[in-house]
């Protein structure tokens, strides 16, 4: 019968690396007895250390990470899943080192978050100044006397449908993209190096009315000309029908390519249904001008012009309307209509498709 092991059996760093893998000092860790042994054996400092990550509920590779630096594991003794999580524990350690910092003379409690579930923990926590790196976040405005600081191009999303006073809350942003769904008013003259980006355009042209396009949508008329359909079905051009967040990660740079993922906007989900089933989108953009787009507009809407086709109406085309660039048009292509693994979403993310099929309008609609 095999007999149970003991950590107390063992006296040094050395023996017990030997004798315990790592999952079982992480559950011995969390069972509080990795602590209690660090301490019988006068490695007070980490016994503190382990201590601390456990009250604080840290994450497994988080704990993991922590015990093979006291424990000193060899990298082949670690699995391909826990090599995965604690290099992305790493990194996401060297990033905050990069873009966090406390200010010389600031005493207030700061905080580094990476998404939208981190950001409500560090307000939960009290945090009076948060650095917001790389993600796009939605901020409560009923917390107050908060500083927010940008990093890598940071977004805040605002759907708010009236104006905010941000300077009577003490509220301040830096170094932020923020992108408004609705035409209102900011004040923030206690903010610095902020890029406000209109999202709250409904049409690019006053020609139509909503109560006039949706009427539109619903088709040829029993009593309609197919002639008179058409004409009407012209007239519906640069509505606002999504928005897209670009990823520099989604840029590839051999191809001068942006892929995006738009978000729709549900109002249009009986022409988009259709449309956007099985599509992969792009713009085309050379590395200078994407990553000026990306420095002052990472989030943009998505206007459509709209057409006839078989009595309905359809998506002639979509673009972009931007302040730094123009408009740009948005290119996309079929995925059933490549192999499989070769398009965007295939390993590698194969732009290659992009040149090699070409499509005609006769084959998108």
């Amino acid at each position: 019968m095999e007999v149970e092991k003991s950590l107390f059996d063992y006296f040094s760093l050395q023996e017990v690396r030997k004798n315990f893998s790592l999952d079982e000092l992480c559950k011995l860790a969390k069972e509080k007895n990795l602590s209690e042994w660090l301490e019988s054996n006068f490695y007070e400092d980490e016994s503190r250390k382990i201590s601390d990550a456990v009250e604080n509920k840290i994450g497994d590779a988080e704990l993991k990470l922590l015990i093979c630096k006291i424990f000193n594991f060899d990298l082949e003794s670690l699995s391909a899943y826990d090599v995965e999580k604690i290099s992305a524990v790493v990194a996401k350690n060297q990033r905050q080192e990069l873009f966090f910092e406390k200010r010389e003379g600031d005493g207030r409690e700061a905080a580094y978050v990476e998404n939208q579930r981190e950001l409500i923990q560090a307000l939960k926590d009290g945090a009076e100044v948060i650095y917001l790196y790389a993600a796009e976040f939605k901020i409560p405005t009923n917390f107050n006397n908060k500083t927010y600081i940008g990093r890598c191009n940071a977004v805040i999303d605002f759907d708010s449908d009236g104006d905010i006073d941000f300077d009577e809350r003490n509220i301040i942003f830096e170094d932020l993209q923020i992108f408004l769904h609705n035409p209102i008013i900011l004040r923030m003259n206690n903010s610095k190096n902020v890029k406000v980006i209109d999202g709250g355009r409904k049409f690019l042209g006053a020609h139509l009315t909503l109560k006039e396009i949706f009427d539109i949508m619903r088709g040829r008329g029993a009593f309609e000309s197919a002639e008179n359909f058409s004409s009407r079905a012209e007239k519906v051009i640069g509505v606002a029908v999504g928005t897209a967040l670009l990823k520099d990660k989604n840029y590839f740079y051999d191809h001068a390519s942006f892929k995006f993922s738009p978000q729709w906007n549900f109002d249009y989900i009986s022409v988009l249904k259709d449309f956007a089933k099985g599509r992969d989108f792009f713009i085309e953009l050379s590395p200078t001008d994407a990553e000026l787009l990306y420095n002052n507009e990472r989030k943009l809407q998505i206007f459509a012009d709209f057409a006839n086709m078989d009595g309905k109406l359809t998506i002639l085309n979509l673009y972009f309307d931007t302040k730094t660039l123009g408009r740009i048009f948005i290119k996309h292509f079929l995925r059933n209509k490549i192999s499989s693994g070769s398009g965007f979403g295939g390993l590698g993310y194969g732009l290659d498709i992009i040149t090699a099929y070409k499509q005609t309008d006769e084959e998108v609609f």
